[in-house]
């Protein structure tokens, strides 16, 4: 079941359209990556969403609430990639602040300080945190009002180990009571361990995949088709479940690889090249976008 959807989202930073026309739908209960180089659309892509950002064409709505009604965001919470707390007050502070917007009661705000883990230090003022406390401070704020979608824009950077533990798990236990996350994060690793669900930006469009990580590997199918046909009319009959690809598709590892050259011959299209994907997350990266290692490399050492 759908619980957010995006509708045709175009955005422009002068003649440059960052977002292309972008639409899709997030179910209940799932978690999403993110990924992408820096300047790729990331960050403007989830503010687009939350009305932060003017955008020439598109919609968006929360269980049909559009996000320029202000009811959308009692749906919707944001984890952003900067931390936009005020030093001097404490955290309950914070908490109670939103909690007072949405009618929210002191034992809302018990339940969240508990659920991650701040009591310690909740009523002291944020100038005295650390990075990863103000990061967990800023996830109980998201949690406080139980939206049915969050979106977190890179919530793992300069979180130590522990930390970093501490917030995955808690992504699959809002997961596993419904809630939908879409994460934006660098840390390629992070996202294998939390979803086989991925999502591409490049040069303003979302590429969609599903990373099998274990069993048997599904193929990667480079394929030219027939001219004025896209990949979706192709397939569309077929009963064949895929990923859409820069350049074709990625099959479903439950399906025979040989249903899918069958299906797209008979529909006139040319196979370029059929090659097994051995689903590693970096290396599907690293493809998509065209690198080499080196390149690779330095882009995640920065």
């Amino acid at each position: 079941m759908s619980v957010l959807t995006v509708n045709q989202l175009t955005k422009k930073y002068g003649k440059r359209k960052v977002l292309q026309g972008i639409s899709f739908e997030i179910p209940k209960g799932e978690v999403i990556g993110l990924v992408g180089p820096n300047g790729a659309g990331k960050s403007t892509l989830m503010r687009s969403m939350l009305a932060l950002e003017e955008v020439e064409q598109g919609s968006v709505t929360v269980q049909g609430v559009s996000n320029q009604n202000p009811d959308f965001f009692k749906y919707v919470s944001f984890l952003p990639s900067d931390n936009y707390l005020y030093m001097q007050l404490t955290g309950h502070d914070h908490l109670a602040f939103i909690a007072n917007i949405y009618g929210l009661e002191q034992q809302d705000i018990d339940e969240v300080v508990d659920k991650i883990g701040i009591r310690s230090y909740v009523n002291q003022p944020v100038k005295s945190y650390s990075y990863g406390m103000r990061q967990h401070l800023l996830t109980a704020l998201c949690i406080l009002t139980k939206p049915l979608v969050i979106l977190m824009d890179e919530p793992f950077n300069g979180l130590d180990p522990t930390s970093t533990i501490e917030l995955k798990q808690l992504i699959r236990t809002l997961s596993a009571e419904g809630i939908s996350i879409l994460v934006s994060t660098h840390n390629l690793d992070i996202l294998e361990d939390l979803t086989k669900t991925i999502w591409f930006i490049k040069e303003g469009k979302l590429f969609k995949a599903t990373i099998e990580l274990d069993g048997n590997m599904p193929y990667e199918i480079e394929v030219i088709l027939p001219e004025g046909c896209t990949l979706n009319q192709i397939m569309s009959n077929s009963t064949l479940p895929f990923n859409e690809t820069e350049n074709g598709l990625l099959t479903a590892s439950t399906h025979a690889v040989e249903m899918y050259l069958e299906w797209l011959l008979k529909k006139g299209s040319k196979i370029v090249r059929v090659q097994q994907s051995d689903a590693n997350l970096e290396k599907i990266y690293m493809d998509f976008y065209g690198l080499n290692a080196e390149t690779s490399k330095k882009e995640f050492e920065e």
